[in-house]
């Protein structure tokens, strides 16, 4: 089970001692101080284990969490300890409680959208480290070096878009430019943008296959500049 499992599965234990809690307020006499003692160490141990939770995954939510405890009046800790009669206060201990378990259950989402954010950092820093390594290459006069990795980085691309489209598009492991730029047309892109790729991808098999000719330096230099434009153009979903 993954870290992110572990934790929606412990803010759904949460959930139900918070139901347990909504109940307790409702049927309860709170206005009895046995009652009342019971009914704080419940809260308090779920206030506990909560703010833990976003103490330590979304500290950037901590105090909207904390205010509806305190300070200030009507909030849950004013209600539970400091009013004479918390038994007709129900209706704001509830809502304080559901107040604060919205903003715990927001926490797993808090955590994928993060994540994911890191990942297409790196995923974009290594489309663009990879583009300034050809331009390095055909610069320094590695025409086939230089056009081969712009089509490596092109064909990477091609499947990051497959795969993170919504449905994701299934392709061969074996796939190269041609088919997954086919897999692309019309689902990912218009035909318009299917034309440019074919033509990168001609210009990239100039390059990877020792054909009748060697690939032109201004061949090889639309082919770089084709798929740089083609990342920042269409970038991953």
């Amino acid at each position: 089970m993954t870290m992110l499992a572990k934790l929606e599965e412990a803010i759904k234990e949460l959930e139900k001692q918070k139901d347990d809690l909504q109940e307790r307020f409702d049927w309860s006499d709170l206005d009895q101080e046995d009652v009342l003692m019971e009914t704080r160490t419940l809260y308090q141990k779920w206030y506990s284990a909560a703010r833990a939770i976003i103490s330590k995954n979304q500290p950037d939510r901590l105090q909207e969490f904390d205010d509806e405890y305190s300070p200030g009046v009507r909030n849950i800790k004013y209600l539970l300890e400091e009013v004479g009669s918390p038994s007709i206060y129900k209706s704001s201990l509830k809502k304080c409680l559901d107040v604060q378990f919205g903003i715990l259950a927001a926490v797993p989402i808090h955590l994928k959208y993060s994540s994911y954010d890191i990942e297409l950092t790196a995923y974009s820093i290594l489309m663009d480290d990879e583009i300034e390594a050809a331009r390095y290459l055909l610069k320094n006069g590695f025409l086939r070096s230089a056009g081969a990795l712009a089509g490596v980085t092109l064909e990477r691309h091609l499947k990051n878009l497959l795969r993170k489209h919504s449905p994701p598009i299934k392709y061969s492991k074996k796939a190269t430019l041609a088919p997954l730029n086919d897999l692309c047309k019309d689902k990912i892109y218009d035909t318009v943008v299917w034309r440019k790729v074919q033509h990168l991808t001609d210009l990239r098999n100039l390059c990877d296959h020792d054909k009748d000719r060697e690939p032109t330096k201004d061949e090889v230099t639309e082919l770089i500049d084709g798929v740089s434009a083609f990342l920042k153009n269409h970038p991953t979903p």
